[in-house]
């Protein structure tokens, strides 16, 4: 079925598995959604990949990290968010309230 994974690839799964796992865990919400915004912020922010692998922090990451990717995500109230209207939206409350 092609080709097997390198092994950079591999450990980028694991590091990804095992940083989701604890985070999960901490804020009490899935695994595998975790996992989906961490890609999600790495595939927008590729800069950032050598310092997550290298032991970096989501927590090094801004405040609602999971709407500066690049995916959308399944809200709690049923509706499909794309990050870059969640960000626009928040901009323009900003500037109303004259943040």
């Amino acid at each position: 079925m092609g080709e097997p994974m390198s092994r950079d690839a591999v450990s980028v799964i694991a590091r990804i598995a095992e940083v989701s796992a604890a985070v999960a865990w901490q804020a009490g919400v899935g695994g595998m959604e975790t996992a989906g915004s961490i890609i999600s912020y790495l595939a927008k922010h590729p800069e950032h990949i050598d310092a997550f692998m290298a032991g970096g922090s989501v927590l090094d990451w801004p405040i609602g990290w999971h709407e500066h990717g690049e995916l959308s995500w399944h809200g709690a109230d049923g509706k499909i968010y794309q990050p870059e209207d969640v960000r626009r939206h928040r901009l323009i409350k900003q500037m109303e309230k004259g943040v």
